[in-house]
């Protein structure tokens, strides 16, 4: 009887093993994880320098969160404070997810594909809304940009100095960024297909 019982979980072990190696080798799981993870600690150090630099946003954006800080457009330092919450979450997550892919070579738990599965998905949904912000960003940041002054807090047309340059670098460092992620994202998951053909 014991045996029995031995030979029958070793058989389902066996079965999860193999459901969850087949569940990994589907392609659109591989893509999702090139789409939303790093593999090297390299990528790791590059994740931890944007978390420093999502918590500066973050920061600029709560400390001038008052209107008179910026009357000409009050909805900058809301857009700082959300880009900069959005990004922290991000990148916990992608460092979260980088984690498990460097430290678990060999994912053996259904519930675990599962977990990894929706963290890289609100990866790619946190990704999408950072986009589609920042474009509401960039609007209320430059369409004010022939017209703010940073001289007289009395007229309308003033803005904090600090927070709308920052503001302009982080839009401009955010869509660099941007673009050299999708470059490299596109460019792994082309060696990828090339490789597996």
């Amino acid at each position: 009887m014991e045996e029995e019982l031995s030979l029958q979980s070793s058989s389902n072990v066996a079965i999860n093993r193999q459901s969850n190696h087949s569940m990994m080798s589907y392609l659109w799981v591989r893509l999702l994880l090139i789409a939303t993870a790093v593999k090297s600690i390299l990528g790791l150090i590059i994740l931890f320098l944007l978390l420093i630099v999502s918590m500066s946003v973050l920061i600029i954006g709560s400390h001038f969160r008052d209107s008179h800080h910026c009357p000409i457009a009050p909805n900058i330092s809301l857009f700082l404070i959300v880009a900069g919450s959005a990004s922290v979450e991000w990148i916990i997550f992608s460092i979260f997810l980088s984690i498990i892919i460097i430290v678990l070579k060999h994912i053996q738990s259904l519930m675990l594909v599962v977990l990894i599965i929706l963290i890289a998905l609100m990866i790619i949904i946190t990704n999408v809304f950072l986009f589609i912000w920042a474009i509401f960003g960039s609007i209320w940041t430059l369409q004010v940009l022939d017209t703010v002054q940073y001289t007289n807090p009395h007229i309308n047309t003033f803005c904090q100095q600090t927070l709308y340059q920052f503001t302009l670098g982080y839009l401009v460092v955010a869509y660099i960024l941007s673009a050299l992620q999708c470059w490299y994202r596109l460019c792994v998951v082309m060696f990828c297909s090339i490789q597996e053909q």
